[in-house]
């Protein structure tokens, strides 16, 4: 099609199915990314004119999702075969490490002839991995094609950690950058051996983080159940605040979506939520500048997944004497996640209703407060309550 000529018969509906069949999978997955709502017989014939009115034009739409120089996220899961490796870490930092490692250069080679561009490489904890991240699904990264020395893609302390490691010094030195980088939920993690049965059906599978596999497309699909978070990457754009949310969202090229794609700036997708309590560690009393008198410092909110969320809040601190623990969630509680936001703002504004209560606590500003403990107990169990009982 010339640049402002208009389509063929029949074009601005070809244009928009290989957009949702490349970018989203389908029109049900397009739909929920954007938030538009039509039944199931009705999203062809509905498409355009919601499109029109989120992007302005057909051909914007197209253009937003045009190639660039690498595979959009949900097109590299869908395509065939999918454009998604597996690999072990000991960890996932990509904000200390800000590329995928190889210890030969022939093994960083074969990866890149056998990939594209904009390859995604889902990463589980190797055997060295805390126990709690063992043999995990821990996060995913957006590989590019660059290449050079791990030292350039590496938080100079990162790097020192590393080269002071017998096991690990001179380890991993052949990278390919990451670009983009996103942590599984805590509460969403599988084991590997769940989320990919076929790569692992073999005792080979355990010496997969040599140069990692080639995941199927029914595996690669398993990535849209989990909750994703995207964090940043070494020598990357900063992430300021970053969304959790369902991966096909997270994960879909849209513009006008529930989830932001800038850079910069990332909302939290609509969808179920827990109530969290977090109290910050450390010596109360030097941190306030007077007495705290056994109060602690606490903050009160709600999020998709409020271990992510703290590791939000911990990484905007310094290193430090002072962090950041989840001290009441809805998981841990054994409660389940309510169904909107709605529920779990009333259920945010009972508990910090609460907190106010003198004389056992007060605000300190926001969604922070200084509170007994038995305050807090009783604000965690009112918040609850009205979260539960909300009523739309």
């Amino acid at each position: 099609m010339k640049k402002g000529g208009p389509y063929k018969p029949g074009g601005d509906a070809q244009a928009i199915q290989q957009v949702a069949n490349a970018y989203y999978g389908g029109y049900r997955n397009m739909f929920e990314a954007h938030g538009w709502n039509a039944p199931g017989n009705k999203m062809m014939t509905s498409a355009p004119t919601l499109i029109v009115q989120d992007y302005g034009s057909i051909r914007e739409f197209e253009d937003r999702h045009k190639h660039g120089d690498l595979m959009f996220p949900m097109e590299a899961i869908k395509t065939d075969p999918a454009n998604v490796w597996l690999t072990s870490f000991y960890g996932f930092g990509p904000w200390n490490w800000g590329f995928l490692g190889f210890t030969e250069e022939w093994r960083r080679d074969s990866f890149l002839r056998d990939t594209k561009p904009g390859i995604l490489i889902v990463v589980y904890g190797a055997s060295k991995a805390i126990g709690t991240e063992r043999g995990k699904i821990l996060g995913i990264l957006q590989c590019s094609h660059e290449i050079g020395d791990a030292q350039k893609y590496m938080a100079p302390d990162a790097w020192n950690e590393k080269q002071a490691d017998p096991e690990r010094r001179d380890k991993w030195n052949h990278g390919v950058r990451v670009t983009r980088a996103w942590q599984i939920t805590p509460e969403t993690r599988i084991s590997v051996r769940e989320f990919a049965p076929d790569a692992t059906e073999t005792e080979a599978w355990q010496h997969i983080g040599a140069s990692g596999v080639r995941l199927s497309r029914q595996e690669a699909e398993r990535i849209l159940k989990l909750d994703l978070q995207e964090v940043e990457v070494y020598g990357g754009t900063p992430i300021i605040d970053s969304a959790v949310g369902q991966a096909k969202e997270i994960l879909a090229p849209s513009k006008a979506g529930p989830v932001s794609q800038s850079p910069f700036v990332t909302r939290e997708s609509e969808g179920p939520k827990h109530l969290y309590i977090l109290k910050l560690e450390g010596d109360t009393d030097a941190f306030l500048g007077e007495a705290a008198n056994d109060k602690m410092i606490v903050k009160a909110g709600f999020s998709r997944s409020p271990q992510s969320r703290c590791g939000d809040f911990n990484r905007a601190l310094p290193r430090c004497a002072f962090h950041w623990e989840v001290l009441h969630c809805g998981p841990s509680s054994g409660l389940d996640a309510y169904p909107t936001s709605d529920h779990a703002k009333a259920g945010e504004r009972e508990m910090q209703t609460v907190l106010c209560r003198t004389p056992g606590g007060h605000s300190l500003g926001g969604e922070f407060f200084l509170a007994t403990p038995e305050l807090i107990a009783d604000a965690w169990k009112a918040g609850n309550i009205s979260a539960r009982d909300f009523k739309t």
